[in-house]
């Protein structure tokens, strides 16, 4: 169980990491932030891979995320505009964003959908963390678009290495959540014991 979410954070973040270390040494000029972006959807493709390989799925999460860095990432290498990299976060987090809070204003948790692999909660807890990770995407999309509107390229790359920061910090932290409101079938940290097969209702 905790092996699917280090693998879910290593595609999820891994190659940001490395994409973060590629603009220190080429550079943010269009160069520079065109062939860093080209390093980091080449190493979420290659993470993708590795991934379904090793596990023969791909949970939807990581997969979805994956999918929206090498679509923008391949957007902004055909028509050489980091600007479809920098709108990536805005398109991915708002419409996550409306997703889980429309959703929750008809009582849905929708995370649920998408991570009951690796939690085992109740819907209460599912319906929780839909609310708060939905308002955390949407304050994420809003912020991007003030940071590169406003202040540029070099301001968004510094908000880009603290925002995700931030939603890893933001990330483990509801694991509390998922301890207090795990099923009995649940680990003591509301993770999931028994594989989730997918004729089982959500």
């Amino acid at each position: 169980m905790y092996k699917n979410i280090l693998i879910s954070w290593s595609i999820e973040f891994g190659p940001i990491a490395v994409f973060f270390i590629a603009l220190h040494f080429l550079g943010s000029t269009d160069r520079g932030f065109i062939a860093s972006t080209a390093i980091f959807t080449v190493l979420t493709a290659v993470a993708l891979t590795g991934s379904y390989i090793y596990e023969r799925r791909i949970a939807s999460f990581p997969l979805i995320a994956g999918l929206s860095v090498i679509g923008f990432g391949i957007l902004t290498l055909v028509f050489k505009n980091p600007i479809f990299f920098i709108v990536k976060d805005t398109v991915y987090n708002g419409f996550f964003g409306v997703f889980l809070l429309g959703g929750a204003l008809f009582g849905k948790g929708l995370l649920k959908s998408l991570f009951v692999a690796l939690f085992d909660m109740t819907d209460k807890g599912w319906f929780i963390l839909s609310v708060r990770w939905g308002i955390f995407f949407s304050l994420l999309a809003i912020f991007n678009e003030i940071i590169w509107h406003t202040y540029g390229r070099d301001a968004w790359v510094e908000y880009k290495f603290w925002s995700t920061i931030a939603t890893t910090v933001f990330g483990f932290y509801q694991i509390r959540l998922s301890k207090k409101y795990r099923n009995p079938s649940a680990s003591a940290w509301g993770m999931r014991v028994k594989p989730f097969h997918a004729d089982e209702s959500l």
